[in-house]
């Protein structure tokens, strides 16, 4: 329905974006049918970030429409596009999609490849972690997704439609309506074909993206990760109620100066749950916290920060160790059986394939792909040879509703969650993260994680 042909910077950094809506063309019958008219007498367009609106009459013989966005006058990030069918009778909104829009920024491209590097985190999981991060590829073309029969039924503007796994990759880049959901139903329990992908941390891929404060001289490096399967644990894992296919995780780092990050934004869960940690010593319902990257007892090997990551979920966590969230009680990253003993547990020693390590220090461990997730060239077009950044970034044009959860709390994949439309806010209202009041045992536990860190990369 709408193909983002391209979207560009000229010479001056500005945005050129070109767009296409070829069912108008193709499919003029079908459009009014689903307006619910039969004599639509022109069209109209707007897009809008916040009381920054662009608009006009659409003619369809003079597709594309071609967009241009001033740096520096012009917003960056999600850009609401609403096309509206016009008759006698009524205004009928027609198509609503958020597009987002980054421009040539201040940092140079170089730069920023050198500290998504020199930053990148290690990841600890649980052992009896079954997921790992996936490349977008890899979710949605690998072998298992073309060789499978499966597919899905969605409610779309059209009514409902049978859109095959092997084409959703397609279908994604050019349906990206903002109310659409990927309604996945039973594929989202413990048979659907997306279980079978992310087995093999070896086969680990972490993205990359940068984003700036418009206000101030700071600027955000994000780490995401994404993946086929969430298992949950405990009740959650049992019922069959709260696993699901597809999520997205991410990390931030707080940039106050050009070469050395001040904070950590490290997420789990959704906003207003409350999370307690441990004992009930800690509790916060902002859905992240904030961790002074360099206080001495932030995890970190060299220049890397060390992550926990949840088991079942795949929330991040400043550092292992058991989480209570609802019903949902989750371990977090590794901990040695000197911690764990108050609740009778005696976990096994810490293992390779529980740490995901950056390419640079490949070695005895599992190292992941690190690629740049692209949202600044983010288009319909798929260039999966692209070099500095991820050709098939085009698949995060659908800007509907990815993760089909319980309940109504849907969550889309970036650019368009909040914590990257909305970063300044999602950075500045994190929780405060103190290690002062955590017990001596988990920073003894974390001086044995990294030892071992140490011990296994020393000569590489």
């Amino acid at each position: 329905m709408l193909d983002i042909r391209s979207n560009e910077q000229d010479e001056s950094g500005n945005t050129v974006l070109t767009l296409d809506m070829p069912a108008l063309r193709t499919h003029p019958e079908a459009v009014a049918q689903a307006l619910g008219t039969r004599d639509v007498l022109h069209l109209e367009w707007s897009i809008t970030n916040g009381d920054h609106e662009k608009h006009g009459e659409l003619e369809v013989s003079e597709l594309p429409l071609v967009l241009r966005f001033e740096r520096g006058t012009d917003p960056d990030g999600a850009w609401e596009l609403n096309v509206f069918g016009i008759d006698a009778t009524r205004r009928r909104p027609l198509w609503k999609q958020l597009i987002w829009i980054q421009p040539n920024l201040r940092v140079p491209p170089e730069h920023l490849a050198h500290l998504a590097e020199k930053f990148a985190p290690i990841y600890l999981y649980s052992d009896q972690e079954r997921y790992f991060p996936v490349s977008l590829q890899t979710l949605l073309a690998s072998d298992v997704i073309r060789e499978c029969d499966d597919a899905l039924t969605l409610r779309t503007f059209f009514g409902r439609e049978q859109i095959p796994l092997r084409e959703l990759h397609t279908w994604l880049r050019y349906n990206g309506n903002a109310d659409y959901l990927l309604d996945y139903g039973f594929f989202s329990m413990r048979r659907s074909i997306f279980a079978q992908l992310g087995g093999d941390p070896w086969k680990s891929t972490i993205y990359w993206s940068y984003l700036e404060d418009p206000n101030s001289d700071r600027f955000f490096l994000s780490y995401h990760q994404i993946y086929a399967y969430d298992t949950k644990t405990g009740l959650a894992r049992l019922t069959g109620i709260g696993p699901h296919v597809f999520d997205r995780e991410s990390m931030v780092l707080v940039f106050d100066r050009w070469d050395h990050p001040s904070a950590m934004i490290i997420s789990g869960h959704l906003e207003d749950q409350q999370i307690f940690f441990p004992e009930k010593l800690k509790v916060w319902s902002q859905g992240r916290v904030r961790v002074p990257f360099d206080d001495p007892r932030t995890l970190k090997l060299d220049s890397h920060p060390v992550i926990a990551v949840a088991e079942g979920s795949h929330a991040l966590y400043p550092t292992s160790g058991v989480y209570q969230l609802s019903l949902l009680r989750e371990l977090a990253g590794y901990l040695h059986h000197d911690v764990m003993e108050q609740d009778g547990a005696r976990p096994g020693p810490l293992r390779p394939d529980q740490i995901l390590t950056p390419p640079q220090l490949a070695g005895p461990l599992p190292s992941y792909d690190l690629r740049r997730l692209g949202l600044h060239r983010l288009s319909s077009t798929l260039k999966p040879d692209e070099t500095d950044y991820d050709g098939w970034s085009a698949c995060l044009a659908f800007s509907g509703y990815w993760v089909d959860v319980p309940g109504t709390r849907n969550a889309r994949f970036p650019p368009f969650t909040s914590k990257v439309m909305g970063i300044r806010s999602w950075v500045d209202g994190a929780y405060g993260w103190n290690w002062d009041d955590v017990p001596d045992r988990y920073h003894r536990n974390n001086r044995m994680i990294l030892n071992y860190l140490r011990e296994s990369l020393e000569d590489f």
